[in-house]
C-alpha cells in the first residue's frame, strides 16, 4: 500500500516532510494492522471531535487495501456491496 512510510517530524513537531506515496507490499496483516492502528490513533488524535472508534477486524482491512488501491488509480472505481444490516 502506499500509506506504510511514515511522515518526517522534527524536535518541535512540526511536519517537516510528507511522507512518498509510494505503492509497497505489506509483509503481513499483523504489520497492516499495527500500521492501520498507527493512523487512526493519529487521526483521532488530531481530530477529538471526530473521534473513530473503529474495529479493524481482517476483512475490515482487507475492503481498506482495495478502496485505497482504487481512489489512487486515475479514472478507477469501484462498487462496495454489502448485505443489509451486517455492518459491512
Amino acid at each position: 500500500m502506499d500509506f506504510l512510510r511514515e511522515d518526517v517530524y522534527d524536535e518541535e513537531g512540526t511536519l517537516t516532510d510528507l511522507a512518498p506515496k509510494i505503492y509497497e507490499a505489506i509483509g503481513t496483516m499483523e504489520a497492516l494492522r499495527a500500521r492501520s492502528n498507527q493512523l487512526l490513533d493519529i487521526y483521532n488524535t488530531k481530530y477529538p471531535s471526530k473521534k473513530m472508534p473503529l474495529v479493524l477486524f481482517d476483512d475490515a482491512l482487507k475492503h481498506l487495501t482495495r478502496i485505497s488501491r482504487a481512489i489512487q488509480l486515475q479514472r478507477s472505481s469501484a462498487l462496495l456491496v454489502g448485505v443489509g444490516g451486517s455492518g459491512k
